[in-house]
């Protein structure tokens, strides 16, 4: 059956919809889904059955999507080649024939086992794999199983693709294990959702181990937008076509991601206040905070056993060359994904005072592209702590050196474990409770309010 949608037409427009049909006990169920998290979940990738030996690696595929798009050996800003290629964009998703999921299924290998150059770039000081490494591959691996989705009758095949594909969100990414950095990885993965210029793809890390079989890792879902070629506008895209009962599962998980989506946007603390449990446990988090004797709402104390927020934070400024720049000459998302990866770990380990290990990674949002020489200024907080857990927001702010004016471009989060608990942080503005119920949220502990409230 042939599944067509009419969502909007990009990303950015369709978290803002309005969620008029979906009754108070659908949105109870969303909600007690959202709560009850897993830190691994193997998901269901389709397999092709002549898929017998992967020998692309994600070098190969760098070079092929770089072909594809005929991107510019030397960063020349000022030469635009692709303006031409707006006249083949089709106009109406009726254009273009559809396509199945396995359409777009790739896979390729990371060969730390046999190339011991490309290992040292991918090698912890401790002897693991570098999850900055790994995510910006995951990224570009990403974008390319969306190109391989499209297919455009008025593209020639000396034409480069008119599209310019960007990914939006990075909606979960799950680490079971640490891997290991003298093994091979591959990539594998392929799109599961589609609506009219937005995609998702579903990504599997796997890591072969010494018997030489593959081990599932890691996982991963990434949400994409296909622009124009000059990246100004939405472009549209190959509908998706649902054969098998294996492809009607992954597609309604999609449908299932997008509705959580929307509900975590409607009901952010940036458009709604607190919830009354909330709001009660940042009454009783101040009220730990407050010296009795004093009598006063201005004597702030730190009960023990925890850390003031503001005294968990640590900071960065990058120059974004053009290095780093992707496909379209923006700053590369991989690149951003990275450095504000390391910059959480590196917080939790100077607050935790252990060696932490990344757990998951989630609602990655790129709300704007960063452009090539701009001054990156990226601010880590630890925002919650439960346990031996942390919740580790990152926010990315392009500099304007002359106003001194921040402009926001992306909000990470990151979970990280260590061997032993670790001290609570407590919020002392209403800035930092914000902060702290957000990174609470995203934590989601099954355990339950009362328990977390009882451990501050």
């Amino acid at each position: 059956m042939l599944i067509r949608h009419f969502v909007c037409s990009s990303f950015f427009s369709m978290v803002h919809l309005r969620i008029n049909l979906l009754s108070k006990g659908l949105l109870c169920q969303l909600a007690n889904q959202m709560t009850q998290r897993h830190w691994f979940q193997a998901r269901t990738l389709l397999i092709p059955a002549e898929n017998n030996g992967e020998t692309q690696t994600i070098n190969d595929v760098i070079l092929k999507f770089s072909k594809l798009v005929k991107k510019q050996v030397a960063y020349e800003p000022e030469k635009n080649e692709r303006e031409h290629l707006l006249q083949i964009l089709p106009k109406k998703q009726s254009e273009l024939p559809s396509r199945r999921m396995l359409d777009s299924y790739d896979s390729a290998i990371v060969p730390l086992a046999s190339d011991i150059y490309l290992r040292e770039r991918y090698r912890t000081y401790h002897n693991t794999v570098r999850v900055g490494r790994l995510l910006e591959d995951l990224d570009v691996f990403a974008v390319w199983l969306c190109y391989k989705h499209v297919k455009n009758p008025k593209q020639r095949p000396e034409d480069p693709s008119p599209y310019s594909i960007v990914t939006a969100l990075v909606d979960q990414i799950n680490f079971g294990k640490d891997l290991k950095p003298d093994f091979d990885i591959r990539l594998r993965g392929h799109v599961t959702w589609v609506g009219t210029s937005s995609l998702e793809a579903s990504l599997e890390v796997d890591q072969q181990l010494e018997s030489g079989e593959w081990h599932t890792v890691t996982n991963g879902t990434f949400v994409l937008v296909a622009r124009d070629p000059l990246n100004k506008g939405s472009a549209i895209i190959n509908p998706l076509i649902i054969e098998t009962e294996k492809e009607k599962e992954c597609y309604l998980r999609g449908e299932e991601n997008k509705k959580r989506r929307l509900l975590m946007e409607r009901e952010s603390l940036i458009k709604l206040p607190p919830s009354e449990d909330e709001r009660q446990l940042i009454h009783k988090v101040f009220l730990k905070t407050i010296d009795p004797a004093a009598v006063s709402f201005k004597s702030r104390l730190l009960p023990p056993n925890t850390v003031w927020m503001e005294n968990a934070k640590l900071k960065n400024m990058f120059i974004c060359h053009p290095q780093n720049r992707n496909m379209y000459n923006k700053i590369f998302g991989g690149f951003l994904m990275r450095v504000a990866c390391e910059l959480a770990w590196a917080n939790a380990y100077v607050f935790s005072k252990c060696m932490p290990r990344m757990l998951h990674i989630d609602d990655i949002l790129f709300r704007k592209p960063v452009e090539v020489g701009s001054l990156l200024y990226l601010a880590s907080q630890v925002a919650y702590v439960y346990g031996n857990r942390m919740v580790v927001r990152v926010s990315a702010e392009v500099v304007n050196a002359e106003s001194g004016k921040h402009d926001l471009t992306n909000n990470f989060y990151f979970i990280l474990e260590v061997d032993r608990e670790v001290p609570k942080v407590m919020p002392k503005s209403y800035e930092e409770a914000m902060i702290f119920l957000d990174g609470r949220r995203h934590l989601a502990e099954p355990e339950g309010t009362a328990e977390i409230t009882s451990k501050l």
